[in-house]
């Protein structure tokens, strides 16, 4: 069962208020798990799918976001992560619930930035889900229903492709690739 102060986090964050956050990390250990949502950093990072709906949204609008609009609505999300990583949260943590983790979550937000930040901090990027599947295996396939090494890339989304390709680059491998 949480305290108050722990629910209080997690209503900081879904809220993206970044002061409040900031000052209940100053008595609130980040590494606790809730066990609908997981621990702190995994409801941060599942949050990064109204970012990327947004997105999308716009996209599809045919009235994409600029990149300083872009930036500007991923900012909350940055400064909460980045005060989370500074308080120790774990972020090789897995969701209680999905079996998946922040990376997973970032990647599947086409969140090139928090990917990058994840990764400077050693998360895994080739830890498989429930299904034995790695992050660059499901991410391509939902994304694209295919297989990193077969996405046509005219197809992606830049947010899409930035994301797929900066795993790769930090040694992400398909399924199949590490079962051999």
């Amino acid at each position: 069962m949480l305290n108050p102060q722990q629910k209080a986090l997690l209503q900081a964050i879904d809220e993206l208020d970044v002061a409040q956050v900031q000052q209940l990390l100053q008595q609130v250990d980040p590494n606790f798990v809730d066990e609908e949502v997981g621990p702190p950093v995994s409801k941060l990072c599942d949050q990064l799918f109204r970012w990327w709906e947004n997105i999308c949204d716009a996209h599809e609008a045919n009235h994409p976001l600029s990149e300083a609009e872009k930036q500007a609505q991923l900012k909350p999300y940055i400064d909460i992560l980045q005060a989370l990583i500074a308080a120790g949260a774990n972020l090789h943590l897995w969701d209680s619930e999905e079996l998946y983790g922040p990376l997973w979550d970032a990647a599947s937000a086409a969140c090139e930035p928090v990917v990058k930040i994840l990764l400077a901090h050693e998360v895994d990027p080739n830890t498989r889900d429930d299904e034995g599947l790695t992050i660059l295996s499901s991410i391509s396939d939902l994304f694209f229903d295919c297989d990193f090494d077969q996405i046509d890339w005219a197809d992606a989304l830049p947010e899409e492709r930035a994301t797929l390709e900066l795993l790769r680059q930090h040694g992400a491998k398909m399924s199949k690739e590490l079962a051999s």
